[in-house]
């Protein structure tokens, strides 16, 4: 395969909007009680009705994000109308957390944790807002943000099963949400207080968790930056690493800064080099640095999502720095990826594989798998070609 610009384009465009985009539309949408279904089957069928609060943040955004920036589809407007609007009845406690889990009639299973269900649900409502209109959403939106900057400050408060004074672990995933998080509500509602939140955490990727010594953006490490002896400390995602190196090269992109964006470009060699399996072909779920065993036993899995993260983050890469060598991996993750997660017969990709790129689960969605990396690495994409 040759990269043919065209050609590339018109194949994301198809399978964005003749594929994907339509099995959620026909699958997900709850009509009874509002929000999406994500527990599908192959076939689009349902195995389960809870309701992931991930998801319905992150299915917002999309059909949002489509309306806003693709076209004023009301398909796609409502969509989103259902997942803000439930989201507002019941994916929040009464001190303004949200939770993880729901019932299919958005009764509460599992509570708080960690701060990502508020991120997903940050940048949904504040896309909805412009594809809408509605001050409620927006101002929930912008809540919900400062609520959790201040519990940043305060990790205490957020909740955690570990105990931080006996072991102070910083985690990747804090800031390369933050820096994400910040970017689409940023978009939506310009503030200069975003500058140093935004600042702080795109200098804890650039620097803390990326070390030059080891050549790896680290998921977890000292809370003075030092490595964390052990499988926690030697542990990369190059899916993490690489989908957080692109969030740093639209920041690098917009503030027109040279050091950010190769800063993010070292990350992205390096996850690449450390991900790629050079017998299968895919990229690893997990590596350690020192070819020890894992505590993830699923480590040699090949996800969907950390191959959409890498097209879209190649393409950008590419477009930015002209170098053919994006190109090419680009060409590479494109060709494994749509031999192998494209289902051909029911539609959408298959989530989870073996190593050697058979399936392991049949299933198009779970709490987890959604409407989200697939498209927006498709959208992104067609976007930037």
């Amino acid at each position: 395969m040759n990269f043919d610009r065209k050609k590339i384009k018109d194949l994301y465009r198809k399978e964005l909007f003749d594929n994907v985009i339509p099995f959620w539309l026909k699958y997900s949408l709850d009509e009874e009680f509002g929000g999406f279904i994500s527990q599908l089957d192959r076939e689009g069928t349902p195995y389960g009705k809870d309701k992931s609060v991930w998801v319905q943040g992150r299915a917002t955004w999309l059909f949002s994000k489509l309306y806003n920036h693709i076209e004023k589809n009301p398909d796609w407007l409502y969509a989103a109308r259902l997942g803000a609007d439930f989201i507002k009845k019941f994916a929040f406690d009464e001190s303004g957390r949200a939770f993880f889990r729901l019932t299919q009639d958005g009764k509460p299973i599992n509570k708080p944790w960690s701060i990502f269900s508020e991120t997903f649900l940050i940048i949904g409502l504040a896309h909805y807002a412009k594809a809408s209109g509605d001050e409620l959403s927006l101002e929930q939106a912008v809540k919900t943000y400062w609520n959790l900057v201040s519990l940043l400050d305060n990790p205490e408060k957020i909740g955690s099963n570990t105990v931080y004074e006996n072991y102070p672990v910083k985690g990747h995933a804090i800031p390369m949400i933050m820096v994400a998080t910040t970017q689409e509500l940023r978009e939506i509602v310009p503030d200069d207080r975003y500058q140093p939140v935004m600042k702080k955490y795109l200098g804890e990727i650039l620097w803390v968790h990326a070390r030059d010594d080891v050549q790896a953006l680290l998921e977890n490490v000292n809370s003075d930056g030092s490595m964390i002896p052990g499988p926690e400390g030697r542990c990369v995602n190059p899916g993490h690493a690489i989908e957080s190196a692109w969030f740093c090269l639209r920041e690098g992109q917009k503030l027109e800064d040279k050091n950010i964006i190769k800063r993010a470009l070292e990350i992205l060699d390096w996850s690449l080099r450390l991900g790629w399996d050079e017998e299968y072909g895919g990229l690893f779920y997990f590596v350690d640095l020192a070819n020890r065993p894992l505590d993830q036993l699923e480590w040699d899995m090949k996800l969907w999502w950390p191959h959409t993260e890498a097209l879209y983050a190649l393409l950008l890469a590419y477009e930015l720095t002209g170098d053919e060598k994006y190109a090419q991996w680009f060409i590479k993750i494109h060709e494994w990826s749509f031999a192998h997660f494209p289902d051909k017969e029911y539609g959408e990709w298959y989530g989870y594989l073996h190593r050697d790129g058979s399936i392991s689960h049949t299933l198009k969605g779970n709490l987890w798998k959604g409407p989200f990396h697939l498209p927006r690495a498709l959208l992104y994409s067609y976007l930037v070609l």
